[in-house]
């Protein structure tokens, strides 16, 4: 597909407008000046006609013509002959071809006229004023009076003068455009070239711009029309960063979330194997097939959190018990408990304690707490859980005997692979960094704390009155 330069079009458009506007303007102003110019001249053509009457009028030897004309007491009516008029050349131009006169007396004979109008006839009543005729193969604007003392005057002039005029004003009106119109489209060109430098700054930008940089980006003085552009490639920019971290932890959530479940069945199936008996075989066969699809359902909630965790479906909740989402993972993680020895116990002062929140969150909330507090429980240790309701929220705790997070780390350790100090093992890494996701997206605030016993690590979740289900009571 061909590609046009938005230069080279935006110049063009330039030039059409240009084009467009100027010669329309230009005509408009030749046709008025050209107007003005034929009334300018056909009121000189007037005035020369009246001033030619009044010199007539004080000649001498005509005024005797005219007194006689009139019933004066020396009539004479023997004709004078026609006196020819004296042209003047003018800068070496003779302008005796394009102008002429002719004057009559008040029994219409002729009195003076010029050799390129004597041949005319004598002006009738229908000649008065202005009119075009056609003299000798040439077009003549004439203009004919006749004054008090009955002299009719008739003087003109040839349309080539004006068409010199007009001539003149038509070199006048596109030479201006024939030499301005390219000067204009070379400027046009420039100033486009110079407006479109946001552009390119914008696209060298873009071009150095280095994968996974979240700095948003920025043109020095950028113009009012790209700032919804900038605005808008910084948003896109900001969700591609965030589209792509959510996938590197996906990736890393995974790994994290399938290693129990991946062990429990390969502890069950070495138990299977070194079975000595078929009954104590199939136990264990049927216990490896319990944790594979424990397994598979952890694969579809990891899947949903990352859902959620995308804003997909970040406002489809339904009503959850926290009972019954606490002992479900409970039973999942049976087999690492009997595994670690440790004594774990669930608290909750009412059967049920509805909310309203995602079950592949909360799942994952709980499995990693208790799997964090499992890590670092040492055998024979204890791991306490309560559930409870207050005025104000839903509250979820988690009590263990381990040796805790000093207070100084328990800022950071929400961040990803962040571990404990404590254990050479890799805890608190991507466990507390679910935990703290799927809180946020209950709006729910987490707090770790000191064990009651002054030994060991208290997490305490609280889920605002806001996400309880509906219909459901809170209870102090």
């Amino acid at each position: 597909m061909r590609q046009t330069s938005l230069r080279i079009r935006l110049t063009w458009l330039i030039i059409a407008v240009l084009v467009i506007v100027l010669i329309p303007l230009g005509l408009l102003s030749y046709q008025r000046e050209s107007r003005e110019m034929n009334q300018l001249l056909d009121g000189r053509l007037a005035q020369a006609g009246r001033t030619l009457g009044m010199l007539i009028e004080h000649s001498d030897a005509i005024n005797g013509r005219t007194a006689n004309a009139t019933g004066g007491a020396n009539r004479v009516d023997t004709p004078l002959p026609v006196r020819q008029a004296i042209m003047v050349t003018v800068h070496h131009r003779n302008y005796e071809p394009e102008v002429g006169f002719q004057a009559y007396d008040a029994q219409r004979r002729p009195l003076v006229a010029t050799d390129n109008l004597e041949d005319l006839p004598v002006p009738g009543p229908d000649d008065m004023g202005f009119h075009d005729i056609e003299h000798e193969g040439h077009r003549w604007r004439t203009f004919t009076l006749q004054n008090r003392y009955g002299l009719v005057i008739r003087i003109g002039e040839r349309y080539d003068n004006r068409q010199d005029i007009t001539r003149g004003l038509i070199l006048e009106h596109t030479l201006p455009l024939l030499i301005g119109l390219p000067l204009l489209a070379l400027l046009a060109g420039l100033a486009v070239r110079r407006g479109l430098r946001p552009l390119e700054s914008l696209t060298r930008l873009l071009d150095e711009r280095t994968p996974g940089s979240r700095q948003p980006v920025a043109i020095d003085d950028t113009p009012r029309e790209l700032l919804p552009l900038i605005r808008t490639l910084n948003q896109q920019f900001e969700r591609l960063e965030d589209a792509l971290e959510r996938e590197h932890r996906f990736n890393a959530d995974v790994a994290h979330e399938l290693r129990t479940p991946l062990t429990a069945t390969m502890i069950h199936l070495e138990n299977a194997s070194l079975a000595s008996d078929r009954q104590d075989m199939q136990s264990a066969l049927d216990s490896a097939q319990q944790s594979l699809g424990r397994l598979a359902r952890r694969i579809e909630q990891i899947l949903a959190l990352a859902r959620l965790e995308a804003g997909a479906a970040a406002n489809q909740r339904s009503p959850q018990d926290l009972v019954a989402v606490a002992t479900g993972v409970i039973e999942e993680l049976a087999p690492l408990i009997v595994e670690k020895d440790v004594a774990l116990s669930l608290a909750h002062e009412q059967p049920k304690l509805m909310i309203s929140g995602h079950e592949a969150a909360l799942d994952a909330l709980f499995r990693n707490l208790i799997e964090n507090a499992l890590r670092y429980v040492e055998p024979g240790g204890q791991v306490e859980i309560a559930l409870h309701r207050t005025e104000a929220a839903s509250v979820i705790e988690i009590c263990d005997d381990g040796p805790g997070i000093p207070a100084e780390r328990r800022d950071y350790v929400f961040g990803r692979f962040q571990r404990g100090d404590m254990q050479p093992e890799d805890g608190y890494g991507l466990g507390l960094s679910i935990v703290k996701r799927a809180a946020q997206l209950h709006d729910a605030g987490i707090e770790l704390l000191d064990n009651a016993s002054g030994r060991g690590l208290r997490v305490r979740i609280c889920i605002p009155l806001e996400a309880a289900a509906p219909g459901t009571t809170p209870q102090a």
